[in-house]
């Protein structure tokens, strides 16, 4: 088997395990506890996501210094003095965080502050040894403590909701110690896992302090543009948990937790779709965007589908989450407007090396989003008016980010543009069905329709970059 497919499956399957673990938290949580207490979870979760930012772009500068290389090339002396600088630095700012939750008013906010510490030493090393995995192309180690990870996450939330049958109340923080323990455990393998680049016999630190620099000054822009491209994305719902009650942040995320069933299968090409880049020469990469973009664009408006038998689950299931049903139904095509950005245009950026300009590109965009938020705040002080000006914006990301193609491959967007825009009209249209099955096959038909109508030809090209060694 082709070994960048074998790649892709083994993440792919890993995934699948945490779309299974994802789909009992995103149901069973917020079934079993009260709508504060959820909507306090997914506080942490939304300050949690910004922990990325204080690897300082160590990280980062590794990805894109070492991302052609094997295992086998790297040298292990310094890679064990980079990781002591990497400990150090994020042992100090959790204790910085701590420090400040002393002083921080509320036993929540307290207990809130001290959990992300914790999470950000824990995250971001196993993100260090991810990273190395993802450029190494090691994706069998990767995989496997991700499945093992939602296993134990799944053991959490049936214990939890045995207790909740029992009549316990459950909080969110008889789920949330039990899996940052988790977090802790699974980081502690991860090291022992890379033993040889940790242990043993290391240049001084001193010696390679001015490499930690020249690594922060490689890494920043893809660090900063990595944050703004998460903020882009999540900046509606910083906004709705600032300016809102807890009670309408919960439905508000809520909602969006809904999609990370469909980002945790499109992460499966993002993970494994850098190292291949690197390795390709750019002949082939121009040759092969227009297909890449396409394929994520028909993936996610065809897994789109899954929002109608969601509706129904909810309804019925969650009713006290009802409110959610018609922020899911705003912000799906987003995702699927997205999802070309994260996972093929931002590859490409890194893979050319114009990282900076992407960076450069998403502040602007950012700064967009960030006052179209607060205009539609402002004008209507509404959940709903913030979801749709996170859609425009993401829009605007779209076509911003990738006019970059059209000048350096000659690439044509017209009717990728336009796929997109009658995709995402068919689903507002199909979503505001009241029967959501007849909604759902309308969707599935026309959703095939407009696919073949528009890259029918391409359906040979789609098969051909999918199982060629190329």
């Amino acid at each position: 088997m082709n070994k960048n497919i074998k790649s892709i499956i083994q993440v792919a399957l890993s995934n699948l395990s945490t779309i299974i673990s994802g789909i009992l938290v995103g149901f069973i949580l917020p079934k079993i506890m009260k709508i504060e207490s959820y909507g306090l979870y997914k506080t942490f979760t939304l300050y949690a996501s910004y922990v990325g930012l204080f690897s300082l772009g160590i990280i980062d500068g590794i990805v894109l210094k070492y991302g052609e290389k094997n295992y086998e090339e790297f040298d292990k002396y310094k890679l064990r003095s980079i990781f002591r600088w990497y400990l150090i630095i994020h042992f100090l700012i959790a204790l910085i965080i701590c420090l400040i939750s002393i002083y921080t008013e509320g036993l929540e906010n307290k207990f809130l502050l001290i959990c992300i510490a914790i999470y950000l030493v824990s995250n971001n090393i196993t993100g260090y040894f991810q990273q190395i995995s993802q450029i190494t192309m090691r994706f069998k180690e990767l995989s496997l403590r991700k499945i093992l990870q939602s296993i134990l996450n799944v053991i959490i939330i049936l214990i939890l909701f045995i207790y909740y049958k029992f009549g316990y109340t459950i909080n969110y923080h008889y789920y949330l110690i039990p899996w940052i323990l988790v977090n802790v455990i699974l980081t502690i393998w991860y090291v022992y896992t890379y033993r040889e680049i940790v242990f043993s016999k290391h240049i001084p630190l001193k010696n390679t302090f001015g490499e930690i620099i020249i690594l922060m000054k490689c890494g920043f822009p893809l660090l900063f543009s990595n944050l703004c491209s998460s903020l882009i994305l999540t900046l509606d719902r910083q906004f709705v948990n600032i300016l809102f009650d807890t009670k309408t942040y919960a439905l508000y995320a809520f909602a969006y937790n809904m999609l990370s069933f469909v980002t945790i299968a499109t992460s499966a090409i993002a993970t494994v779709l850098y190292p291949i880049l690197k390795r390709t020469n750019n002949k082939n990469l121009k040759d092969n965007y227009n297909i890449l973009i396409i394929i994520i664009l028909m993936f996610v408006f065809g897994v789109m589908v899954i929002y109608f038998p969601l509706t129904i689950i909810i309804k019925y299931y969650l009713p006290q989450y009802t409110d959610s049903i018609i922020i899911f139904a705003i912000i799906f095509p987003g995702l699927a407007i997205s999802s070309p950005i994260t996972v093929i245009m931002h590859n490409y950026y890194k893979v050319f090396g114009d990282n900076l300009l992407f960076f450069k590109k998403s502040v602007i965009v950012l700064v967009i989003s960030a006052i179209a938020n607060y205009i539609s705040y402002v004008l209507y002080k509404s959940t709903i008016s913030i979801s749709i000006a996170s859609i425009v914006t993401i829009m605007i990301w779209y076509i911003y980010v990738e006019q970059y193609f059209v000048k350096k491959c000659g690439y044509k967007r017209n009717k990728n543009c336009l796929f997109i825009t009658l995709l995402t009209i068919v689903f507002y249209f199909c979503s505001y069905y009241t029967n959501y099955i007849i909604g759902g096959i309308l969707y599935s038909i026309l959703f095939i329709i407009v696919s073949v109508a528009f890259y029918g030809n391409k359906f040979k090209n789609i098969k051909s970059i999918i199982l060629s060694k190329k």
